[in-house]
Parts: C-alpha cells; sequence; structure tokens
C-alpha cells in the first residue's frame, strides 16, 4: 500500500506516464532517470518500474483514484527502492498538469512536520510528500527508521532539484484576508467533492463547482470557515451568489449576514467573478468583516 494512502484513508494517488514526462522540462528522453535516481544512499530501483494514467490509476489504487481526479491528474510514475536488510521506499510522482493543481493536492492533507522540500512538504509516519511546479511526489517507507528518513529527505530534495523552476501559486490566494491566511489551514479544490471532505458544506452543488472553478476553503481556529470561489466568468458567479444566498442566507437584505441554528453567522459577498462565503462565523461582524476584507483583496487582486 503506498504511504499517502496510510495517512488519508480514501485518497487516491495519481499516474504519472511516459509521455506527461517527456514534456515536464529538462531535455526530453527518458525523464524517470533524470527525476528519480536508480540508486540512494545504498537503495536500489528494483527495476520494476510502473506508468499510469487517469483511467489506469485505478489499477493502482482500486477506489481511491477519483479524488485525484478532481484535480485534473494527468499521469504517475511509480518506484521502488530496495536495500538488503532495511525498508523498501516506494516513490510516487504525479504530473498535475498545473502547479496550481499540483499545490492542490498537496493542500488536501497538510498534517506532518515541514520538511523544507519542494514549495511546500510534510513528514509523518514514514511518508514525505511534497509539491513543485506541475508535480506532486509521495515518498514513503514501509518502516520508519532513522536511515530511512534520512533517505526520504535526500531522494526529496535531489527530485525537488531535477524539476526545475518553481511553478505559480493559485493567484486566490491573495485573496484571503489575514485571520484566514495560514497556509497549514488553506485547502484548493475544483470539486464539491473535496470542500465537502474537508468542510460539509451541501449535499447539493449549491456553489456551482467543477473543473473550470478554482476554490480555497480556511478553516480558522475559531471554527469559522472562508470559501473563495472564482468562477470562469460573471453570469456563473452571480448564478452561484443567488443560489448561496437561497440556501444559506433566506430572508438577509443586501449583501447580510444571517444567524444560524447553532448561534454562529454566515455571510455571503460577491466581487466579480469572485464568490466570498464565511460560514460560523463568531458574531455578525465577524462574519460581515471576513467577506468584506475578502472582496476588499479581491478587487486589489482584479480577480
Amino acid at each position: 500500500m503506498n504511504g499517502l494512502w496510510r495517512i488519508v484513508g480514501t485518497i487516491g494517488i495519481m499516474s504519472w506516464g511516459m509521455a506527461a514526462m517527456n514534456t515536464a522540462g529538462g531535455s526530453g528522453g527518458d525523464l524517470q532517470k533524470v527525476m528519480l535516481p536508480d540508486a540512494v544512499r545504498g537503495w536500489q530501483a528494483d527495476g520494476a518500474d510502473h506508468a499510469y494514467d487517469a483511467e489506469t490509476i485505478f489499477d493502482y489504487i482500486d477506489g481511491a483514484g477519483e479524488v485525484y481526479r478532481a484535480y485534473n491528474m494527468k499521469s504517475l510514475f511509480s518506484r521502488r527502492y530496495k536495500k538488503a536488510g532495511r525498508p523498501d521506499i516506494i516513490a510516487d510522482v504525479f504530473d498535475m498538469g498545473s502547479a496550481a493543481d499540483a499545490f492542490g493536492v498537496f493542500t488536501h492533507d497538510l498534517d506532518g512536520e515541514g520538511w523544507s522540500v519542494g514549495q511546500g512538504s510534510v513528514y509523518k509516519g514514514g511518508l514525505l510528500s511534497f509539491w513543485k511546479d506541475r508535480y506532486f511526489a509521495s515518498i514513503f517507507a514501509e518502516d520508519e527508521t532513522e536511515e530511512a528518513k534520512a533517505m526520504l529527505l535526500d531522494l526529496g530534495r535531489r527530485l525537488a532539484a531535477s524539476i526545475g523552476p518553481e511553478g505559480e501559486k493559485p493567484l486566490l490566494l491573495g485573496a484571503l484576508p489575514a485571520a484566514y491566511a495560514d497556509p497549514k489551514r488553506v485547502h484548493f479544490f475544483h470539486h464539491p467533492v473535496i470542500l465537502n471532505y474537508h468542510f460539509f458544506v451541501s449535499a447539493d452543488n449549491v456553489l456551482g463547482l467543477d473543473s473550470k472553478v478554482e476554490g480555497l476553503l480556511v478553516k480558522a481556529a475559531d471554527q469559522s470557515a472562508l470559501v473563495v470561489v472564482r468562477y470562469p466568468d460573471e453570469s456563473r458567479a452571480a448564478s452561484a451568489f443567488k443560489a448561496v444566498r437561497a440556501a444559506f442566507l433566506p430572508g438577509a437584505s443586501g449583501p447580510g449576514a444571517i444567524q444560524a441554528g447553532d448561534k454562529t453567522w454566515t455571510a455571503a459577498g460577491l466581487q466579480g467573478r469572485t464568490l466570498a462565503v464565511l460560514f460560523r462565523g463568531r458574531t455578525e461582524a465577524a462574519a460581515r468583516d471576513a467577506v468584506g476584507e475578502t472582496a476588499d483583496h479581491i478587487r486589489k487582486l482584479g480577480l
């Protein structure tokens, strides 16, 4: 079993086929060897590399691949390393097609210790995961030892260095108010299955989410949750705002805020083609301020 599955349970891993690797950068050719070395600290590749795409991923992780497909996955390349008397190391490298989606997959599980690998990384229980540019990597030791941890770090840094320049994070991150800008709490998403996994909004797709939208969810320390969604055009954003008001702010006037049955406050606002909704605000003022500050940032960013 791949290490990432041990942490996120039902979350799958994506595939990296050779065609995708040949467009990843560098001089082309056999990039699986450029990006993943044959040997590290005495661990040797076992010679049975595997590549998968968005359809064949289920041959690798039956029942779990849909989550990564929700991030527009392209392909996965997987390599196992062996060393006599030591735990096996499994390296899975995913071409997500864009830096935003590589970042998104990484934000799906942020639990762990930062290891300063790539553009963001976490380590926990023998698993190192990180992202850089359009790639997300999961490197797992089947037994957590100090020697294996050193190998994971070495391999991760080599892989990150081979990828080349960093990719751009989603511009929408700049719209977050200061109270919701903690990178350890931010989740990037396209689809309602991802949003509801972290914070249940509705069984219906009230926000009108799909692969053409970009969304951020931030759960603050006070248990409030800010959802910011950027739509491809203002018409779709207006429709989503109308649906949100009908579902969560019935009877609210103007921008409005409304108190829920649990005595928390919900507020929503629309700025251009970007929608912001604050759930579980401690007070009416806090809910309104979060949405208002988000709108201010959106205006400045031109989103």
